[in-house]
């Protein structure tokens, strides 16, 4: 799963942090703005979704069975692209096969319509419907991440500056956000949340409903 240099592509499910879970709605805050890399929508395949979808306003997401919501999957390998191999850990996999993107991209994820999708699934479209997820850092930055149309979403150290963790953060869409509580040490954000939930986490970084 990856990024790379234009590219730290993945990572996630419901910004309910490893380890916490929660939701709300509210406005969202802060001024400092950093976008998600751009590129092309990545050529996927894959059926309609089946099962309950995402339900409505109210639906517990993390109670929907596992699916592909967006019946589209990454196909492109590990071919570098901003939309590149949603749902996967990113960062972990960049520290072995390139580092200095690590040290560029510290912090990615992917966000989902639903609790148990599963990794190369295009996330939520972030794109066609505005979606971001706001870090806050330890020295009180707030930045936004825009959400691409794979669902992931990435910070540039060039584009923000150095991150300073623990950070928090939050899914924000229109008038609705979904928190994550538990300041969190780690950038690689699906490395927790992950199909099936991983220390902590109930499973992906889902969007607000």
């Amino acid at each position: 799963m990856l990024l790379s240099r234009i590219a730290l592509i993945t990572v996630g499910t419901l910004f309910i942090g490893c380890g916490d879970a929660g939701g709300g709605s509210g406005d969202s805050s802060g001024d400092t703005s950093a976008g998600a890399s751009t590129g092309d929508t990545p050529t996927s395949s894959g059926g309609e979704s089946s099962g309950g979808g995402s339900g409505s306003a109210g639906t517990d997401p993390f109670m929907v069975d596992p699916m592909c919501s967006s019946g589209k999957m990454w196909t492109q390998g590990n071919v570098e692209s901003p939309h590149m191999h949603p749902g996967m850990a990113c960062l972990t996999c960049h520290a072995q096969v390139e580092p200095d993107v690590v040290a560029e991209f510290p912090l990615a994820g992917t966000v989902f319509p639903t609790g148990h999708e599963p990794d190369d699934c295009l996330g939520l479209d972030g794109a066609a419907v505005p979606t971001h997820v706001e870090i806050t850092t330890a020295d009180a930055k707030v930045v936004k991440l825009a959400v691409n149309s794979s669902g992931n979403f990435v910070y540039d150290v060039n584009e923000s500056g150095a991150l300073m963790f623990p950070i928090t953060a939050k899914v924000v869409k229109g008038d609705k956000e979904r928190p994550m509580y538990s300041p969190q040490m780690t950038g690689d954000c699906n490395s927790c949340h992950t199909e099936d939930g991983a220390n902590g986490a109930p499973g992906r970084i889902v969007e607000p409903l």
